[in-house]
């Protein structure tokens, strides 16, 4: 099988889970957003803080290490595995002693009995964290949704219970540990990997050497990330926290599988190519306008129906989230493309050229945070959005300096697609207007944007769709 058809096979089988992981996610989410408040999701957006920042060290860059090294050993692998246990400890034991400061800090009493509970899940992550890279390298997805699809079911099953019952926002919590339970059993079930308890140095320093910087990227991502939300909870509310990430969670499903498809596959796909430039800007330049092909249309379509689309699945209660959504649709959709490029940079191994990138672009997001922070949570999102736009160009940097492939040959490719989007908008746009009726315009909505964006990437002859549904057939008909 070549690279491109093992690539297309490893991305089916990851949008598969991720698909049917993140739509199952949606509806479960939909039924507690109904049940809990705007202030309960708040409070449990403000422990998820601490429990993202705390996850960046248990990984500490050294699960794409693993999958970039061409020549790892049993004691690369085993020395991770111990690594991330011990990491996840000490992050947890932290977290226990920060837990009342934290609840002091917010004014939220109970905060610190559930960041203790919910802190519990980081130790249970950091046993399941190498095996889902083993199988990641193997581009075995297979097991991966079997794991993650029954541990949402049985989460969401027990957090509905919870939050039926009267338990509030323990009901999110309970959500967390119990899905990070299910996924370590069902993943060590079907490994045949076993750690051989070996602890080696030279490995940590080996493999370090790649993951510090991907360390000090991601840590300063999750940091300045997560710093507008526990902003919001501190100078506004829980309640208009709670407004802003249910308002990032609709276009963060759809990110979600989308990245973690890519973003599994481009790593350990296109390591084989990293001494063959050539190569690897040809299999990236189609990466990229299929990709397109895929991400505008959706989130497009998912910022033109935002306001029926909430009003209907979360209720009136929720409309404040509408323009946080929409904002967030858009945003996400560069940072997917923008993401091919720093991929890139870890696929040729350097890791140090993306840690310098992400200087310059937090830098800049801290800047129009500051400026958007008095105005409310609608001018944080659009500082979201600029900050987005921004980071594409400086992350097509290196990518433009090194492979001769920057912003504006990416963007040239991607015109006849974003054009087709933007058209297809306006006409679903148009079409709601004349329709009262939100269920009504749910329905319609789809039956226009479909015709009218494939009518245009057809008129713009835009190959990438012909390639993409012949490799479909013929992933089916296999």
């Amino acid at each position: 099988m070549g690279l491109g058809d093992k690539m297309f096979k490893g991305m089916a089988w990851s949008a598969v889970e991720r698909l049917s992981v993140q739509a199952m996610q949606f509806i479960i989410g939909i039924v507690l957003a109904r049940i809990l408040s705007p202030e309960e999701y708040g409070i449990i957006g403000i422990l998820i803080v601490f429990i993202a920042i705390s996850q960046v060290f248990i990984d500490s860059g050294f699960t794409k290490a693993l999958i970039q090294k061409q020549n790892r050993t049993e004691d690369d692998i085993s020395t991770v595995f111990l690594f991330n246990i011990a990491i996840g400890s000490l992050c947890y034991v932290l977290l226990w002693l920060a837990a009342p400061f934290i609840a002091d800090f917010y004014e939220i009493e109970k905060l610190s009995i559930l960041l203790r509970v919910l802190a519990l899940s980081l130790i249970i992550n950091a046993l399941f964290t190498v095996p889902v890279t083993l199988y990641t390298i193997d581009l075995d997805f297979k097991v991966l949704t079997k794991v993650n699809f029954s541990a949402v079911i049985i989460s969401g099953a027990a957090a509905i219970y919870m939050a039926f019952s009267g338990y509030g926002v323990w009901a999110l919590v309970a959500q967390t540990l119990i899905k990070a339970v299910v996924v370590a059993l069902f993943m060590w079930l079907g490994l045949k990997w076993k750690p051989n308890w070996v602890f080696s140095k030279t490995s940590l320093r080996g493999l370090f050497r790649y993951g510090s910087n991907l360390l000090a990227s991601s840590l300063l991502n999750v940091a300045v990330n997560k710093s507008y939300e526990l902003v919001i909870a501190k100078i506004s509310s829980a309640q208009d926290l709670g407004y802003y990430t249910r308002g990032t969670q609709f276009s963060d499903y759809v990110y979600g599988i989308m990245s973690a498809v890519l973003e599994r596959v481009l790593l350990p796909g296109l390591s084989g190519l990293q001494d063959q430039i050539d190569i690897l800007v040809k299999h990236t330049r189609s990466i990229i306008r299929a990709t397109a092909l895929l991400v505008v249309p959706v989130f497009f379509f998912l910022s033109v129906i935002a306001e029926p689309l909430i009003r209907f699945l979360l209720t009136e209660k929720w409309m404040a989230a509408v323009p946080i959504m929409q904002l967030f649709c858009i945003a996400r959709a560069i940072t997917i493309i923008s993401g091919i490029n720093v991929n890139l940079l870890y696929v040729i191994g350097r890791t140090d050229l993306a840690l310098k990138q992400q200087y310059a672009k937090l830098s800049i997001r801290v800047v129009l945070l500051i400026i958007a922070l008095k105005h409310g949570i609608v001018y944080i999102a659009m500082a979201e959005l600029a900050s987005t736009a921004i980071h594409f160009f400086i992350n097509t940097h290196y990518p433009g300096k090194i492979m001769k492939y920057g912003a504006f040959q990416q963007i040239k490719d991607m015109i006849p697609i974003i054009i087709s989007g933007i058209l297809m908008v306006v006409a679903v746009y148009f079409v709601n207007r004349q329709i009262d009726n939100d269920v009504l315009k749910l329905c319609i909505a789809p039956l226009v944007a479909i015709p009218v964006y494939f009518l245009f990437i057809h008129l713009f002859k835009v190959k990438e769709l012909k390639i993409i549904l012949e490799k479909t057939r013929g992933l089916f008909k296999k």
